[in-house]
């Protein structure tokens, strides 16, 4: 019985020893993990805090109190609702009966601290809750990022984009005011040119000064529609032909019912300043052409304009007319006129091509590169 109750003892002797090396291999552990934590709560490059239900700060690290300028005790005696700035209180109180009510897990927001020198600090603030194995609140654990730099940064980043924009306002006004000038001044020339065709006696002279009156109204035509843009830079040239025509017909005292106009402008076409003056310049010398010479006196007719975009980004404008067409011996190149002298220059400035037929009627072809 000795014998087997010494057996018995060294056996549970043995079961104990091992119980023990494994408590102390579990303890060791624990101590590991308690001082890893510790290393990670301190020395994170966030701020890290217990806080307690009602608002108390339990346990702080180093990173916290740096970024809100307290000392750990001092930071015991406050509750986070003191150093919260109260436009942003609300909000966090709200997202704290939520958590605590167990409708959501966990929340983030950013916000303001006042630091013990009574500066602001924004902080981006994400907090969730420990609970008690029943299911009571514990504590909350926070973590709280320094983000006044950012938010500077992001001001800066504002105050300049308004500065952009005042900027940007400032030269869009003064550059409708460019146009608006201009247009102006262009019409003071067309009007001096009025005043002064009606001391001109001869009738070839007369012409020549309606005719430059007429060229100077469509460049005018072209700022005030870039002064009626709200891009400022471009016009829609469908709308600009559908004035510009208008005008011509008024000009030429033309008949609707005896000549029809039709326009097909393919929409979405928009043309900068350095095209649209050019291009507006050769429709006027073609529409007039057609008004001119196209229908003799009582006859009836149509002109046909069309302005579409083709391959490798180029327009087409399309102006035609059912008139008498052109001489037979009509040749481009050799014709001694301003006007046509004046679509050859222009066309050549579009870097562009035309190409003019009149067996029946007359049909001129315009291509050139939309810039």
């Amino acid at each position: 019985m000795v014998e087997e109750r010494t057996a018995e003892l060294t056996r549970i002797n043995k079961s104990l020893q091992t119980e023990i090396t494994e408590r102390q291999r579990i303890e060791e552990a624990l101590r590991e993990s308690e001082q890893q934590f510790r290393a990670a709560f301190h020395q994170a490059a966030v701020g890290i805090a217990h806080v307690a239900i009602d608002g108390n700060w339990l346990l702080v690290n180093q990173k916290l109190c740096d970024i809100l300028g307290y000392t750990l005790e001092e930071l015991q005696l406050l509750t986070f609702q003191d150093i919260t700035h109260s436009d942003d209180l609300n909000t966090n109180l709200k997202y704290v009966e939520q958590i605590l009510a167990d409708n959501i897990q966990t929340y983030a927001m950013e916000k303001r601290y006042f630091r013990k020198d009574n500066s602001l600090v924004w902080v981006n603030l994400t907090v969730s809750l420990m609970r008690e194995p029943n299911g009571e609140p514990k504590y909350f654990i926070s973590v709280v990022e320094d983000i006044n730099e950012r938010k500077a940064a992001q001001r800066e980043r504002k105050q300049w984009e308004e500065q952009i924009q005042a900027s940007l306002l400032e030269k869009e006004v003064l550059l409708k005011e460019i146009y608006h000038r201009v247009k102006n001044n262009l019409q003071v020339i067309s009007s001096l040119l009025n005043l002064q065709s009606a001391y001109i006696k001869d009738k070839e002279d007369l012409v020549i000064f309606q005719q430059s009156q007429q060229r100077i109204a469509s460049m005018a035509l072209v700022h005030e529609k870039l002064y009626q843009s709200q891009d400022l830079a471009r016009i829609n040239l469908g709308e600009y032909i559908q004035d510009l025509v208008a005008s011509l017909f008024t000009a030429y005292e033309v008949n609707e019912d005896a000549i029809a106009l039709t326009i097909n402008a393919e929409d979405g076409i928009f043309i900068g300043l350095d095209t649209a003056i050019p291009c507006s310049l050769i429709i006027h010398e073609l529409v007039s052409n057609s008004l001119k010479y196209a229908f003799p006196k009582d006859s009836h007719g149509a002109i046909n304009i069309e302005i579409k975009k083709i391959i490798n980004n180029n327009l087409m404008l399309i102006v035609s007319d059912n008139g008498i067409g052109l001489p037979a011996n009509f040749d481009f190149n050799k014709l001694a006129s301003l006007g046509w002298e004046l679509v050859d220059a222009l066309t050549h400035q579009l870097a562009g091509s035309i190409n003019i037929t009149g067996s029946t009627g007359v049909e001129c072809q315009l291509t050139f590169p939309l810039t």
